[in-house]
C-alpha cells in the first residue's frame, strides 16, 4: 500500500478469527493526524483486541496495519491498578518522558 499524505495509521483487510468465531472482518480505516479517535462497542466486541493489533501486540489473521515510518503506536494498556500508587499527572508524565527518550535516541542525541 502506498503512503498517502496526511495518514498515521491504516488499516487493509484486518481480518481476526478465533477459531470458527469471525471477531471483525475487512476492516479498513485510516487515521489522520489532528483527529481524535474513539473506539465504541459492546463488551466483549474486539475493541482491546482490535487496538491490540494495531500495536503489534497480537497478530490478525489476514490483512495489513500500516504505520506511516517514524510514527508510533502507543496504548495505555486496560490494567485497572497498574498505576494506582501514581496521581493522574503522574502517570501521564511517565507516558511523555517516555516518548521524549524514544524521540532523543532516534534523534541520536543519547
Amino acid at each position: 500500500m502506498q503512503r498517502q499524505e496526511n495518514q498515521l495509521i491504516s488499516t487493509s483487510n484486518v481480518t481476526l478469527k478465533f477459531g470458527e468465531r469471525i471477531l471483525f472482518k475487512d476492516v479498513n480505516l485510516k487515521f489522520s493526524p489532528g483527529n481524535c479517535y474513539g473506539l465504541i462497542g459492546a463488551n466483549g466486541s474486539g475493541k482491546s483486541t482490535f487496538l491490540k493489533i494495531l500495536s503489534n501486540e497480537i497478530d490478525n489473521h489476514e490483512g495489513d496495519v500500516i504505520i506511516t515510518p517514524g510514527e508510533r503506536m502507543a496504548v495505555l494498556k486496560q490494567d485497572h491498578f497498574e498505576f494506582d500508587e501514581h496521581t493522574v499527572m503522574h502517570t501521564v508524565i511517565m507516558g511523555i518522558r517516555s516518548s521524549m527518550i524514544s524521540w532523543l535516541k532516534k534523534m541520536q542525541f543519547i
